[in-house]
């Protein structure tokens, strides 16, 4: 086709309103020379008006339009067109340098273009009991079509509140423990005051106390002379007295570290013991003194407020020459005077230089009676009472 049937055809397709499709079905198919790679493209919707720029046709090269009647088209019927195979395109001579394309050769048939959108992942599975949930991205981390996932926290399950069953029965050994060490402090007490009471009823004059210290040993002080024991008072075998030693304190300092205690006070009444206990002379001992009888007679010569009788007696006693009846009634009675004097003025003063007669005269008293083993514990708590030079 010319160019001069080519404008003639787009000027009547013009004139009877006919599509422009029509024209480009009529036309021969022109060759064309491929350059690159058609990529399809989505159809685009054009206004009627705008379907096809104007084309300008040089006034030299196209001819007088000869114009014809309209001559109406037969109906046609619809004909079925059915794709087919695509075969490859040979390649094309190049054609004249002066020709123009054929109507319609640059236009593409539409091809649909339908786009699917992509299916949606799958929720992955979820499990039953979840150990750990995933973790949303923040927000600088967030990739486009990445639905955020919200962390989920297993809920920690509360502690079991313990069965009433081991409540009860831990409050029961706690209860009980409690019971148990109350009541063994109870029959421990009692048995240091029974103690206490035997040596009371003697000599209520003076102060007493007991306690039980680690060992199980039992330990009875009074508080006249650091813990000097007074004679002629019989000890429970059970106790343990003090060693000598020049110490100054109440009753509780001089029993030390112990458990359970028992006292007594000169103005509480003692109440008699059906049972009395086992007393022994076991219980006064002290570090042996090398020459008893030399030791008691240089600390009773000249010794100021003793009376001369005690030399005498002190001397006869270590040398085993023998002492009269009538010396050892006029001792005793040397001894009741002096432990009258210590107790008159206790507990308020305790005159140091008269209980050191006491524990002389004492000392006397158990060697005229032979026993060396009481002699020496009241002889070793004089010396040990004495100042250093």
């Amino acid at each position: 086709m010319t160019p001069a049937e080519l404008a003639q055809s787009f000027n009547k397709g013009l004139e009877s309103g006919a599509p422009i499709s029509a024209a480009a079905h009529a036309a021969a198919s022109m060759p064309v020379t491929p350059t690159e790679a058609q990529m399809p493209h989505a159809p685009t919707a054009v206004p009627a008006a705008a379907a096809s720029p104007p084309v300008h046709v040089s006034a030299t090269e196209a001819p007088t339009p000869t114009y014809h009647a309209a001559v109406p088209d037969a109906p046609q019927a619809p004909a079925i067109v059915a794709a087919a195979p695509q075969t490859p395109i040979a390649p094309l001579t190049p054609s004249a340098a002066n020709a123009l394309p054929t109507y319609g050769s640059d236009l593409r048939p539409p091809v649909s273009t339908t786009l699917n959108p992509p299916p949606a992942p799958s929720p992955p599975p979820v499990s039953a009991t979840p150990s750990s949930a995933p973790v949303s991205p923040s927000a600088g981390q967030a990739t486009p079509g990445q639905s955020p996932l919200v962390r989920q926290t297993t809920p920690t399950q509360a502690p079991s509140p313990p069965s009433s069953i081991g409540t009860q029965a831990v409050a029961a050994t706690a209860t009980g423990a409690a019971v148990g060490a109350a009541s063994a402090d109870a029959t421990a007490r009692a048995r240091l005051q029974r103690l206490v009471n035997a040596v009371a009823r003697q000599q209520p004059r003076l102060a007493w106390a007991a306690g039980d210290r680690a060992g199980n040993t039992t330990v009875l002080v009074t508080d006249l002379a650091g813990g000097w024991i007074p004679p002629r008072i019989a000890l429970p075998s059970v106790v343990t007295l003090l060693p000598p030693a020049r110490r100054r304190g109440a009753l509780e300092a001089l029993l030390g570290e112990v458990t359970v205690t028992a006292h007594y006070t000169p103005t509480h009444h003692v109440p008699d013991d059906a049972e009395p206990l086992p007393t022994s002379p076991r219980p006064r001992s002290a570090p042996d003194i090398a020459d008893l009888g030399w030791e008691l007679s240089r600390a009773t010569q000249w010794r100021d407020g003793l009376p001369r009788l005690a030399h005498t007696l002190a001397k006869a006693a270590s040398a085993g020459t023998g002492v009269l009846d009538s010396e050892i009634t006029l001792l005793q009675e040397h001894l009741a005077t002096i432990s009258s004097q210590v107790l008159d003025a206790y507990p308020h003063h305790i005159d140091a230089n008269k209980v050191g007669n006491w524990q002389l005269l004492a000392s006397i008293d158990a060697l005229v009676a032979g026993d060396k083993k009481v002699a020496n514990y009241h002889l070793a708590w004089f010396l040990a009472g004495q100042p250093t030079s």
